[in-house]
């Protein structure tokens, strides 16, 4: 049963187990040995979030971070349940894109994947649904690298990506990467992201399915209503989506009625504390304003600091640099 919680929790066994299909796959080649979770006793192979990290933690302290890139490409079409029939009854690649953003739990995404044009970029970017700084990453890179692989399923081998951008500080398998994804690789970006031609929205889908695409998303809309809770926001989709880094932790626990006790526990439930969450968020936006010309002394007066100086300090002691070392920084490295 799902939880109380006015989010999707941790604990909710809403992830179908078909979801560790490109680990599975790996594991045969290798003769891997590993225990998926159990089945959650609902008579459905569905797992936690929880039940899976300590699957994940445990191969990726084995086999390390490289292995998200493994396992991503080994998962196809077929291992996206209803998903992958209403991406091939889409006309466009990006259609299918959007298609597969709304329905992307019904394949057990982990983490939320976003796509959007921005100029001549098609842009997929990874966000996270737990606050997991352990398994972010790695989540990230595994999904990314299936999305791209399933894009190349659906429109052929002429989608190619201009480059991908990884949190991570460098990974051991980059070679591997930059043969696999076919750009330039970019470590220590401010999020985990693929860039492709805006062009390749409009391309066809090789070959489309006999169902047709409204067919396909009743399938999928159906699926979504079985995974019981699986609709709900995650806490992290709460906290961006309803703007709390605006409000202080009492104003955000009145919003889900809670008292500000309760509230603080149950966040801590889910490995979040608030004011690191809250502030992390406002970084988030200071980047982009930064990177879009605002000023700091509007950017302080924006996101609710003392002032200008208040600010300053904040950036300074989570990036290591001040707001202008870091749009010159960014600016240098997109000429290169």
């Amino acid at each position: 049963m799902p939880s109380l919680a006015p989010w999707l929790s941790v604990s909710d066994p809403v992830f179908p187990v078909h979801a560790f299909a490109g680990l599975q796959a790996l594991s045969r080649e290798q003769g891997w040995q590993f225990q998926l979770p159990a089945d959650s006793g609902n008579g459905t192979a569905r797992i936690s979030y929880q039940q899976a990290r300590g699957v994940l933690t445990m191969l990726q302290a084995r086999y390390g971070r490289g292995l998200a890139l493994w396992s991503g490409s080994r998962k196809a079409l077929p291992q996206l349940s209803y998903l992958a029939e209403g991406l091939l009854a889409q006309a466009t690649l990006g259609e299918a894109l959007q298609f597969a953003m709304q329905f992307q739990r019904v394949a057990g995404a982990m983490t939320g994947l976003h796509a959007g044009l921005s100029g001549q970029h098609l842009i997929i970017r990874a966000e996270a649904l737990f606050a997991d700084p352990e398994l972010e990453d790695f989540l990230a890179l595994d999904h990314l690298t299936t999305a791209l692989m399933t894009a190349r399923q659906l429109g052929g081998a002429a989608v190619t990506a201009q480059r991908l951008e990884l949190r991570c500080r460098g990974l051991s398998e980059q070679s591997a990467l930059e043969q696999l994804f076919g750009c330039r690789i970019v470590f220590g970006a401010d999020e985990n992201r693929i860039v492709l031609p805006a062009g390749i929205a409009t391309q066809e889908i090789r070959k489309n399915a006999p169902a047709p695409a409204a067919q396909a998303k009743q399938r999928c809309e159906m699926a979504i209503r079985e995974l019981d809770g699986v609709q709900k926001p995650t806490l992290l989709q709460r906290i961006s989506s309803e703007h709390w880094d605006a409000m202080t932790a009492a104003a955000a626990a009145e919003s889900v009625h809670m008292s500000e006790r309760a509230f603080h526990r149950a966040l801590a439930r889910e490995g979040v504390r608030f004011a690191v969450q809250t502030e992390q968020l406002r970084m988030q936006k200071a980047r982009a304003a930064l990177l879009a010309g605002e000023s700091s002394e509007l950017l302080a007066e924006r996101l609710g600091y003392a002032d200008e100086r208040s600010f300053r300090r904040a950036f300074q002691r989570v990036h290591g640099l001040s707001p202008a070392q870091y749009r010159r920084l960014q600016a240098a490295s997109a000429v290169n």
